[in-house]
Protein backbone atom coordinates (compact mmCIF):
# COMPACT_ATOMS: atom_id res chain seq x y z
CA UNK A 1 0.00 0.00 0.00
CA UNK A 2 1.33 3.41 -1.00
CA UNK A 3 -0.79 5.54 1.34
CA UNK A 4 -2.23 3.42 4.17
CA UNK A 5 -3.90 4.72 7.30
CA UNK A 6 -3.53 3.38 10.82
CA UNK A 7 -6.87 2.07 12.11
CA UNK A 8 -8.23 1.15 15.52
CA UNK A 9 -11.77 0.12 16.48
CA UNK A 10 -12.09 -0.19 20.25
CA UNK A 11 -13.32 1.51 23.41
CA UNK A 12 -11.06 3.57 25.61
CA UNK A 13 -11.86 1.24 28.49
CA UNK A 14 -10.57 -1.85 26.68
CA UNK A 15 -7.78 -0.50 24.48
CA UNK A 16 -4.79 1.28 26.03
CA UNK A 17 -3.66 2.21 22.51
CA UNK A 18 -6.83 4.07 21.59
CA UNK A 19 -6.96 5.79 24.97
CA UNK A 20 -3.33 6.85 24.60
CA UNK A 21 -3.74 8.18 21.05
CA UNK A 22 -7.14 9.85 21.47
CA UNK A 23 -6.51 11.19 24.95
CA UNK A 24 -9.90 10.17 26.33
CA UNK A 25 -11.86 7.06 27.28
CA UNK A 26 -15.31 5.80 26.29
CA UNK A 27 -17.33 2.74 27.30
CA UNK A 28 -18.32 2.15 23.66
CA UNK A 29 -15.97 1.45 20.79
CA UNK A 30 -15.20 4.09 18.19
CA UNK A 31 -13.02 4.50 15.10
CA UNK A 32 -9.60 6.10 15.31
CA UNK A 33 -7.50 6.45 12.18
CA UNK A 34 -4.25 8.17 11.37
CA UNK A 35 -2.93 9.28 8.01
CA UNK A 36 -0.09 11.65 7.03
CA UNK A 37 0.69 12.29 10.68
CA UNK A 38 -2.88 13.29 11.56
CA UNK A 39 -5.05 11.32 14.02
CA UNK A 40 -8.85 11.46 13.74
CA UNK A 41 -11.47 10.07 16.12
CA UNK A 42 -14.90 9.38 14.62
CA UNK A 43 -17.58 9.83 17.26
CA UNK A 44 -21.28 9.18 17.60
CA UNK A 45 -23.58 12.02 18.76
CA UNK A 46 -23.53 10.45 22.23
CA UNK A 47 -19.79 11.04 22.68
CA UNK A 48 -18.97 13.81 20.18
CA UNK A 49 -19.10 16.82 22.53
CA UNK A 50 -17.22 15.07 25.33
CA UNK A 51 -14.58 13.87 22.89
CA UNK A 52 -14.03 17.39 21.57
CA UNK A 53 -13.57 18.67 25.12
CA UNK A 54 -11.10 15.96 26.15
CA UNK A 55 -9.23 14.86 23.03
CA UNK A 56 -5.46 15.05 22.86
CA UNK A 57 -4.19 18.22 21.14
CA UNK A 58 -3.06 16.27 18.06
CA UNK A 59 -6.32 14.30 17.70
CA UNK A 60 -9.09 15.73 15.51
CA UNK A 61 -12.66 14.78 16.43
CA UNK A 62 -15.06 14.10 13.55
CA UNK A 63 -18.79 13.42 13.76
CA UNK A 64 -19.72 10.09 12.22
CA UNK A 65 -22.64 11.85 10.50
CA UNK A 66 -20.27 13.95 8.39
CA UNK A 67 -18.62 10.75 7.15
CA UNK A 68 -21.80 8.94 6.16
CA UNK A 69 -22.56 7.34 9.53
CA UNK A 70 -23.97 5.70 11.51
CA UNK A 71 -23.42 2.99 8.87
CA UNK A 72 -19.83 2.03 9.68
CA UNK A 73 -18.96 0.70 6.23
CA UNK A 74 -20.16 3.98 4.75
CA UNK A 75 -17.81 5.75 7.16
CA UNK A 76 -14.87 3.61 6.05
CA UNK A 77 -15.60 4.23 2.37
CA UNK A 78 -15.76 7.98 2.98
CA UNK A 79 -12.47 7.92 4.92
CA UNK A 80 -10.83 6.11 2.00
CA UNK A 81 -12.25 8.61 -0.49
CA UNK A 82 -11.72 11.83 1.44
CA UNK A 83 -8.22 11.09 2.69
CA UNK A 84 -7.12 9.31 -0.50
CA UNK A 85 -5.85 6.22 1.28
CA UNK A 86 -5.58 2.77 -0.24
CA UNK A 87 -5.98 0.57 2.84
CA UNK A 88 -5.54 0.22 6.58
CA UNK A 89 -2.82 -1.00 8.93
CA UNK A 90 -4.31 -2.49 12.09
CA UNK A 91 -2.98 -3.93 15.38
CA UNK A 92 -2.78 -7.65 16.08
CA UNK A 93 -5.97 -7.60 18.17
CA UNK A 94 -8.08 -5.82 15.55
CA UNK A 95 -11.64 -7.27 15.32
CA UNK A 96 -11.71 -10.04 12.71
CA UNK A 97 -15.30 -9.19 11.76
CA UNK A 98 -14.33 -5.71 10.58
CA UNK A 99 -11.16 -6.90 8.88
CA UNK A 100 -13.27 -9.36 6.87
CA UNK A 101 -15.86 -6.69 5.99
CA UNK A 102 -13.22 -4.22 4.85
CA UNK A 103 -11.48 -6.78 2.67
CA UNK A 104 -14.80 -7.90 1.21
CA UNK A 105 -15.41 -4.26 0.22
CA UNK A 106 -12.07 -4.20 -1.60
CA UNK A 107 -10.23 -2.22 1.09
CA UNK A 108 -6.88 -3.86 1.96
CA UNK A 109 -6.08 -4.54 5.63
CA UNK A 110 -2.61 -5.40 6.91
CA UNK A 111 -1.62 -6.29 10.47
CA UNK A 112 1.29 -4.64 12.23
CA UNK A 113 3.08 -7.00 14.61
CA UNK A 114 4.22 -5.80 18.00
CA UNK A 115 3.36 -2.60 19.80
CA UNK A 116 1.10 -0.29 17.78
CA UNK A 117 2.30 2.87 19.54
CA UNK A 118 5.85 2.07 20.73
CA UNK A 119 6.20 5.58 22.15
CA UNK A 120 3.89 4.49 24.99
CA UNK A 121 6.94 2.89 26.58
CA UNK A 122 8.46 6.30 27.35
CA UNK A 123 6.47 8.35 29.84
CA UNK A 124 6.27 12.11 30.02
CA UNK A 125 6.39 13.96 33.33
CA UNK A 126 2.60 14.29 33.15
CA UNK A 127 2.17 10.54 32.72
CA UNK A 128 4.68 9.85 35.48
CA UNK A 129 2.68 12.05 37.86
CA UNK A 130 -0.49 10.10 37.06
CA UNK A 131 1.22 6.79 37.75
CA UNK A 132 2.71 8.13 40.96
CA UNK A 133 -0.82 8.93 42.16
CA UNK A 134 -1.80 5.33 41.43
CA UNK A 135 1.12 4.13 43.52
CA UNK A 136 -0.09 6.27 46.39
CA UNK A 137 -3.40 4.41 46.10
CA UNK A 138 -1.54 1.10 46.30
CA UNK A 139 0.27 2.36 49.40
CA UNK A 140 -3.07 3.31 50.98
CA UNK A 141 -4.20 -0.27 50.47
CA UNK A 142 -1.04 -1.68 51.99
CA UNK A 143 -1.15 0.58 55.04
CA UNK A 144 -4.72 -0.57 55.67
CA UNK A 145 -3.54 -4.18 55.47
CA UNK A 146 -0.82 -3.44 58.00
CA UNK A 147 -3.41 -1.89 60.33
CA UNK A 148 -5.73 -4.88 60.05
CA UNK A 149 -2.93 -7.35 60.68
CA UNK A 150 -1.82 -5.27 63.65
CA UNK A 151 -5.33 -5.45 65.09
CA UNK A 152 -5.50 -9.24 64.72
CA UNK A 153 -4.76 -11.57 67.60
CA UNK A 154 -3.32 -15.06 67.42
CA UNK A 155 -5.80 -17.85 68.14
CA UNK A 156 -5.56 -21.60 68.24
CA UNK A 157 -2.95 -23.21 66.00
CA UNK A 158 -1.62 -19.76 65.13
CA UNK A 159 -4.74 -18.71 63.20
CA UNK A 160 -5.23 -14.94 63.05
CA UNK A 161 -8.45 -13.69 64.61
CA UNK A 162 -10.13 -10.30 64.24
CA UNK A 163 -13.44 -9.22 65.74
CA UNK A 164 -13.95 -12.77 66.98
CA UNK A 165 -13.68 -14.25 63.48
CA UNK A 166 -10.81 -15.87 61.57
CA UNK A 167 -8.92 -13.31 59.51
CA UNK A 168 -8.94 -14.64 55.97
CA UNK A 169 -7.27 -13.64 52.73
CA UNK A 170 -10.69 -12.62 51.46
CA UNK A 171 -11.34 -10.31 54.43
CA UNK A 172 -7.91 -8.72 54.21
CA UNK A 173 -8.30 -8.24 50.44
CA UNK A 174 -11.65 -6.50 50.97
CA UNK A 175 -10.05 -4.07 53.43
CA UNK A 176 -7.21 -3.30 51.01
CA UNK A 177 -9.59 -2.83 48.10
CA UNK A 178 -11.89 -0.54 50.10
CA UNK A 179 -8.95 1.68 51.00
CA UNK A 180 -7.98 1.94 47.34
CA UNK A 181 -11.53 2.77 46.31
CA UNK A 182 -11.57 5.60 48.84
CA UNK A 183 -8.43 6.98 47.20
CA UNK A 184 -10.04 6.93 43.74
CA UNK A 185 -8.49 3.71 42.51
CA UNK A 186 -10.04 0.55 41.11
CA UNK A 187 -8.80 -2.67 42.75
CA UNK A 188 -7.89 -5.36 40.24
CA UNK A 189 -7.11 -8.83 41.55
CA UNK A 190 -5.29 -7.88 44.74
CA UNK A 191 -3.10 -10.73 45.99
CA UNK A 192 -3.24 -11.69 49.69
CA UNK A 193 -1.53 -15.08 49.70
CA UNK A 194 -0.39 -16.59 52.99
CA UNK A 195 1.66 -19.61 53.97
CA UNK A 196 2.32 -22.13 51.22
CA UNK A 197 0.04 -20.15 48.87
CA UNK A 198 2.64 -17.38 48.85
CA UNK A 199 5.00 -19.73 46.98
CA UNK A 200 2.82 -19.34 43.88
CA UNK A 201 3.48 -15.82 42.53
CA UNK A 202 0.01 -15.18 41.02
CA UNK A 203 -2.03 -17.03 43.66
CA UNK A 204 -4.61 -14.51 44.88
CA UNK A 205 -4.98 -16.27 48.25
CA UNK A 206 -7.90 -17.82 50.09
CA UNK A 207 -8.80 -19.06 53.54
CA UNK A 208 -7.47 -18.33 56.99
CA UNK A 209 -4.20 -16.50 57.58
CA UNK A 210 -1.71 -17.58 60.22
CA UNK A 211 0.94 -16.00 62.42
CA UNK A 212 4.57 -16.81 61.72
CA UNK A 213 4.05 -17.39 57.99
CA UNK A 214 4.76 -15.07 55.04
CA UNK A 215 1.86 -13.14 53.55
CA UNK A 216 2.50 -11.73 50.07
CA UNK A 217 0.49 -8.56 49.38
CA UNK A 218 0.59 -7.58 45.70
CA UNK A 219 -1.49 -4.46 45.08
CA UNK A 220 -2.01 -3.03 41.59
CA UNK A 221 -4.78 -0.43 41.31
CA UNK A 222 -6.03 1.33 38.19
CA UNK A 223 -7.03 4.98 38.31
CA UNK A 224 -10.72 5.51 37.64
CA UNK A 225 -9.87 8.92 36.16
CA UNK A 226 -6.73 8.48 34.08
CA UNK A 227 -6.62 4.75 33.25
CA UNK A 228 -3.03 4.43 34.47
CA UNK A 229 -1.86 1.76 36.92
CA UNK A 230 0.24 1.42 40.04
CA UNK A 231 1.97 -1.74 41.27
CA UNK A 232 3.65 -2.68 44.53
CA UNK A 233 4.30 -5.81 46.57
CA UNK A 234 5.32 -6.31 50.17
CA UNK A 235 5.71 -9.50 52.18
CA UNK A 236 4.80 -9.41 55.86
CA UNK A 237 4.60 -11.79 58.79
CA UNK A 238 2.30 -11.37 61.77
CA UNK A 239 4.49 -11.94 64.80
CA UNK A 240 7.95 -13.47 64.60
CA UNK A 241 9.11 -14.72 61.22
CA UNK A 242 10.91 -18.06 60.91
CA UNK A 243 14.64 -17.76 60.26
CA UNK A 244 14.34 -19.03 56.66
CA UNK A 245 11.78 -16.33 55.90
CA UNK A 246 13.99 -13.67 57.49
CA UNK A 247 16.95 -14.82 55.40
CA UNK A 248 14.91 -14.85 52.22
CA UNK A 249 13.50 -11.41 52.99
CA UNK A 250 16.97 -9.96 53.55
CA UNK A 251 18.19 -11.50 50.30
CA UNK A 252 15.22 -10.20 48.29
CA UNK A 253 15.54 -6.68 49.71
CA UNK A 254 19.25 -6.65 48.91
CA UNK A 255 18.55 -7.90 45.38
CA UNK A 256 15.94 -5.17 44.91
CA UNK A 257 18.34 -2.50 46.12
CA UNK A 258 21.08 -3.80 43.82
CA UNK A 259 18.79 -3.83 40.78
CA UNK A 260 17.54 -0.30 41.45
CA UNK A 261 21.12 0.94 41.68
CA UNK A 262 21.76 -0.39 38.16
CA UNK A 263 18.81 1.33 36.50
CA UNK A 264 19.97 4.03 34.13
CA UNK A 265 20.04 5.18 30.54
CA UNK A 266 21.94 2.58 28.54
CA UNK A 267 21.49 -0.18 31.13
CA UNK A 268 20.65 -3.63 29.75
CA UNK A 269 17.58 -5.20 31.41
CA UNK A 270 18.98 -8.74 31.10
CA UNK A 271 22.11 -7.70 32.97
CA UNK A 272 20.07 -6.07 35.75
CA UNK A 273 18.06 -9.28 36.11
CA UNK A 274 21.21 -11.38 36.34
CA UNK A 275 22.71 -9.04 38.93
CA UNK A 276 19.63 -9.41 41.15
CA UNK A 277 19.72 -13.19 40.74
CA UNK A 278 23.40 -13.22 41.69
CA UNK A 279 22.56 -11.53 44.99
CA UNK A 280 19.96 -14.19 45.76
CA UNK A 281 22.41 -16.96 44.92
CA UNK A 282 25.07 -15.33 47.10
CA UNK A 283 22.66 -15.75 50.00
CA UNK A 284 22.22 -19.44 49.17
CA UNK A 285 18.90 -19.26 47.32
CA UNK A 286 18.97 -21.11 44.03
CA UNK A 287 16.40 -21.75 41.32
CA UNK A 288 15.22 -25.06 39.92
CA UNK A 289 12.41 -27.60 39.63
CA UNK A 290 11.69 -30.21 42.30
CA UNK A 291 8.98 -32.74 43.04
CA UNK A 292 6.71 -29.97 44.32
CA UNK A 293 7.33 -27.72 41.31
CA UNK A 294 9.45 -24.65 40.62
CA UNK A 295 11.44 -23.05 43.41
CA UNK A 296 13.69 -20.04 43.82
CA UNK A 297 13.57 -16.98 41.54
CA UNK A 298 11.78 -18.17 38.43
CA UNK A 299 10.16 -15.05 36.97
CA UNK A 300 11.42 -11.85 35.38
CA UNK A 301 12.76 -9.09 37.57
CA UNK A 302 10.17 -6.55 36.44
CA UNK A 303 8.03 -4.99 33.73
CA UNK A 304 6.84 -1.69 32.41
CA UNK A 305 3.69 -0.07 33.84
CA UNK A 306 1.47 2.53 32.20
CA UNK A 307 -1.97 2.22 30.63
CA UNK A 308 -1.42 -1.53 30.99
CA UNK A 309 -0.27 -3.26 34.14
CA UNK A 310 2.25 -5.28 32.11
CA UNK A 311 3.83 -3.50 29.18
CA UNK A 312 7.25 -2.77 27.71
CA UNK A 313 9.99 -2.88 28.73
CA UNK A 314 10.56 -6.22 30.43
CA UNK A 315 13.38 -6.52 32.95
CA UNK A 316 14.00 -10.11 31.97
CA UNK A 317 16.87 -12.38 30.91
CA UNK A 318 15.78 -12.11 27.28
CA UNK A 319 15.67 -8.32 26.94
CA UNK A 320 18.99 -6.90 25.75
CA UNK A 321 17.60 -3.60 24.44
CA UNK A 322 19.14 -0.74 26.46
CA UNK A 323 16.94 1.51 28.56
CA UNK A 324 16.55 4.94 26.97
CA UNK A 325 14.98 7.09 29.68
CA UNK A 326 11.28 7.70 30.32
CA UNK A 327 10.46 4.08 31.21
CA UNK A 328 8.43 3.28 34.32
CA UNK A 329 9.25 -0.22 35.57
CA UNK A 330 8.76 -2.50 38.51
CA UNK A 331 11.68 -4.12 40.29
CA UNK A 332 10.30 -7.20 42.03
CA UNK A 333 12.71 -10.01 42.90
CA UNK A 334 11.10 -12.95 44.66
CA UNK A 335 11.91 -16.30 46.23
CA UNK A 336 9.42 -19.16 46.36
CA UNK A 337 9.70 -22.51 48.11
CA UNK A 338 6.65 -24.78 48.41
CA UNK A 339 7.73 -26.09 51.81
CA UNK A 340 7.54 -22.69 53.56
CA UNK A 341 6.12 -20.08 51.15
CA UNK A 342 7.40 -17.06 49.29
CA UNK A 343 8.83 -13.57 49.63
CA UNK A 344 8.49 -10.81 47.03
CA UNK A 345 9.24 -7.10 47.34
CA UNK A 346 8.25 -4.77 44.52
CA UNK A 347 8.91 -1.08 43.91
CA UNK A 348 7.74 1.06 41.00
CA UNK A 349 10.34 3.39 39.51
CA UNK A 350 10.61 6.06 36.83
CA UNK A 351 13.80 6.36 34.85
CA UNK A 352 13.33 9.99 33.86
CA UNK A 353 14.42 11.28 30.44
CA UNK A 354 17.43 12.97 32.08
CA UNK A 355 18.52 9.70 33.70
CA UNK A 356 17.30 10.23 37.26
CA UNK A 357 15.77 7.17 38.96
CA UNK A 358 12.71 8.09 41.03
CA UNK A 359 11.16 5.48 43.33
CA UNK A 360 7.38 5.95 43.47
CA UNK A 361 6.90 3.31 46.19
CA UNK A 362 7.16 5.18 49.48
CA UNK A 363 6.63 2.13 51.69
CA UNK A 364 9.27 0.59 53.93
CA UNK A 365 10.40 -3.04 53.65
CA UNK A 366 9.58 -4.02 57.24
CA UNK A 367 8.78 -7.72 57.50
CA UNK A 368 7.27 -8.33 60.92
CA UNK A 369 4.02 -6.86 62.28
CA UNK A 370 3.49 -6.87 66.04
Amino acid sequence: MKNPALLLIASGETSPDIRYAAGFSTPDEFILFGVDGVLCAVMSPLEYDRARANAAPDCQVLAESELGGPDRMAVFREIVRRFRIDGFIVPENFPLLWADKLRAAGIPVETRAGTFFPEREFKSKEEADKIRECEKGAAAGFFRAREVLGEASVGKNGMLVRDGEPLTSETLRAEIDAAMLRSGMLPTGTICAGGSQSARPHETGSGALYAGTPIVLDIFPKSQTTGYWGDMTRTVVKGKAPEIVRRAHRAVCEAKKRAISLLGIGAIPAEIHRAADAVLQKHGFFTGIGNAGHFGFFHGLGHGVGLEIHEAPRLSPGNVRPLRGGEIVTVEPGLYYPEWGGVRQEDLLWLSPDGETVDFTEVDDRLEIE
